[in-house]
C-alpha cells in the first residue's frame, strides 16, 4: 500500500478517522505540524488493523498545548505522565485514548531515527501541505517491501534491551524476517536481556510463542543466545540421548512437541474431534493478565523437559532413564518464571503442565481402576487438567522411537477420549461427584476430632463414589468406618 492509499484508509477508520480530522483542523497543528508516528503507520501501510494513536508534534514544547487543545475541542481529559518522556494522553470513557509527544531530541528527524526498527520508524503527515506524507529516515517502506526487520543503529538494543526480544515478537506478529546484522547485533548483546525487568519479558516472550511457526523463532533465538538468559538448561538439552522410546535427543524432541502442540492445539488431531466445542473455549481463554491460554501451554511444553539433563542416567543394563524429571522440571520452571514476575496462578498452571505431562500416559495401564486415577488426576490438576492432556498428546506424538508403535500412539489418544469424555460429559461422574457426606457429619457421626483424617476420609469417599462402591450418605458412613478399621485409626 502507498502513501497516498494508507492515508486516505486512515482518513475513513470509522474509530481513528474522526480524531485525525479534529487534529488536523486545530489551530494549534500549525504551529506543531504533528505526524502520526510508531506501529501505526507501518500497520496502515500493511493494511493491517490499527491499535492506537501517537501522534508527535514536530516543532519541540507544542505537544502539550495541542494535546490540551484536542482535549477541550472534544471534551475529553488530559492526564500527563512521564514514561522515558513526557507524554500527553487524552482519555475519555466512550472514546479511544490519543497520546501527544514532543520529538526526543529536538526534531522530526531524531525523534524517529531513535526508535527501535526502521519499520517502526516511519511518520504520516496528516495536517497542512504535509497531509498524507511519510517520512522515512531509516529505510522504513524498503524494509516493508522486503518484509525484514532491521534495527535503526545497533545502540537501539543498548537503550532498551528488551528490543532484543522485541525483534522476534515482531517477527512473530508480522511474519516478517530479522536481517543479518540486526541478528549480530542482538547476539552480542544477548546477556544484557538480564538487565530487563521480568514483568515487561512477559508479554513479547508469549507473542513469540503464541502464533504458528514458534520453533522458527525459538531456533533462532536459541542461534543468537537470547535462550540463554532465559531459560539456560534448555540449551544444556542439545546432544543429551534418551532412550528407545524417543528418536530425537532431548532439545530436538522438545522443538517437535512444541511443533506438534500447535497441530494440537489448532484440534488437528482425531481424539479431539468430539469435543471441539469445548476445547475451543479452553483454548482461546484469555487472563486478566492479558496472557493467553494458548501462548502458556506453548510456553509448558518448551519447557516440559527442561530438568532431563539434570536427572539423566543410564542403568546396569544400559537402559536410559529420566526419573523424577517432571517434578525437577516444575521446580526450576517455577523459579524461572517467578523471576519473570509472571502471575502465581499462570506459574501454577505452567508448573502443573510439566509435573503431570506423564500421568495422562500412564493411566491406560491401570484397567478397571481408570475411574478412581483419572478422578485422582482431575483433583491434582485442576483448571489445568485439560492442557497436560492435549500437551501429554503432543509429547507422546513426539516421541517416536524403536519401541513406539502405532497401537502406542492410538492407545495414548484412547486415553485422551476418555479423559476429555470424563471431563467435559461426566464432570459430576468422574471429576466432581456430588457430596454425599462433609467432615462435620464425619466428626459427629463417626466421634472424631478435627484434622487431616477427616480430609483424607472424603477424598476416599469421593474416590469410591467413581468407582461405583458408594451412592449414599449411609454407605459412605460405612466406608469411612472400615478405613478406619482397617487401619487401625
Amino acid at each position: 500500500m502507498n502513501e497516498t492509499e494508507a492515508y486516505e484508509r486512515l482518513l475513513l477508520d470509522p474509530v481513528w478517522g474522526p480524531e485525525v480530522r479534529i487534529i488536523a483542523e486545530l489551530p494549534e497543528s500549525e504551529d506543531s505540524r504533528p505526524v502520526l508516528v510508531g506501529g501505526a503507520v507501518r500497520d496502515l501501510l500493511l493494511g493491517r488493523e490499527i491499535t492506537d494513536l501517537d501522534m508527535a508534534a514536530s516543532v519541540p514544547g507544542t505537544a502539550r498545548s495541542l494535546a490540551l487543545a484536542f482535549a477541550e475541542s472534544t471534551g475529553r481529559t488530559l492526564v500527563e505522565y512521564v514514561h522515558q518522556q513526557a507524554i500527553y494522553r487524552v482519555v475519555s470513557r466512550d472514546a479511544p485514548q490519543v497520546d501527544f509527544t514532543d520529538p526526543v531530541g529536538g526534531s522530526r528527524e531524531s525523534d524517529l531515527t531513535r526508535r527501535d526498527f526502521t519499520i517502526n520508524a516511519l511518520a504520516l503527515g496528516i495536517a497542512g501541505d504535509e497531509a498524507g506524507v511519510i517520512f522515512d529516515p531509516t529505510g522504513g517502506m524498503s524494509d516493508l517491501e522486503d518484509r525484514v526487520i532491521s534495527m535503526t543503529s545497533p545502540e537501539v538494543f543498548d537503550d532498551d534491551p528488551l528490543r532484543l526480544l522485541r525483534a522476534f515478537r515482531f517477527m512473530a506478529q508480522l511474519g516478517f524476517d530479522i536481517e543479518p546484522d540486526t541478528l549480530r547485533a542482538i547476539q552480542s548483546r544477548a546477556l544484557k536481556l538480564r538487565d530487563v525487568a521480568g514483568e515487561r519479558i512477559q508479554l513479547e516472550l508469549l507473542g513469540i510463542l503464541e502464533p504458528h511457526g514458534a520453533v522458527d523463532r525459538i531456533v533462532k533465538m536459541d542461534s543468537v543466545s537470547l535462550l540463554r538468559p532465559l531459560f539456560p538448561e534448555l540449551g544444556m538439552q542439545k546432544g543429551v540421548e534418551q532412550n528407545y522410546y524417543h528418536h530425537l535427543d532431548v532439545w530436538e524432541h522438545t522443538l517437535e512437541a512444541v511443533r506438534i502442540i500447535e497441530k494440537v492445539l489448532d484440534l488437528d488431531d482425531p481424539a479431539l474431534d468430539r469435543f471441539r466445542d469445548s476445547l475451543t473455549e479452553y483454548i482461546d481463554f484469555t487472563y486478566q493478565s492479558g496472557h493467553s491460554r494458548r501462548a502458556l501451554i506453548k510456553l509448558a511444553t518448551l519447557l516440559h523437559d527442561i530438568a532431563k539433563p539434570h536427572c539423566r542416567d543410564t542403568r546396569e543394563d544400559g537402559r536410559v532413564t529420566f526419573i523424577g524429571h517432571e517434578r525437577r522440571g516444575s521446580d526450576l520452571c517455577n523459579e524461572h518464571l517467578s523471576k519473570l514476575k509472571f502471575p502465581s496462578y499462570e506459574r501454577d498452571f505452567v508448573c502443573t503442565i510439566i509435573e503431570a505431562h506423564l500421568r495422562p500416559g500412564s493411566i491406560s495401564h491401570h484397567g478397571s481402576e481408570k475411574p478412581r486415577v483419572a478422578f485422582k488426576f482431575f483433583r491434582d490438576c485442576g483448571e489445568a487438567s485439560t492442557a497436560v492432556i492435549l500437551m501429554s498428546l503432543a509429547d507422546r506424538l513426539s516421541a517416536q522411537g524403536t519401541r513406539i508403535t502405532e497401537e502406542h500412539n492410538e492407545r495414548h489418544r484412547e486415553t485422551a477420549r476418555f479423559l476429555l469424555d470424563a471431563l467435559y460429559n461426566k464432570t459430576d461422574v468422574m471429576v466432581r461427584p456430588p457430596q454425599l457426606i462433609d467432615g462435620g457429619e464425619l466428626i459427629h457421626e463417626l466421634n472424631l476430632e478435627p484434622g487431616p483424617l477427616i480430609g483424607l476420609l472424603l477424598r476416599k469417599v469421593q474416590e469410591a463414589q467413581v468407582m461405583n462402591e458408594v451412592a449414599s450418605r449411609e454407605e459412605a458412613l460405612e466406608l469411612c468406618r472400615n478405613i478406619i478399621s482397617e487401619s487401625g485409626l
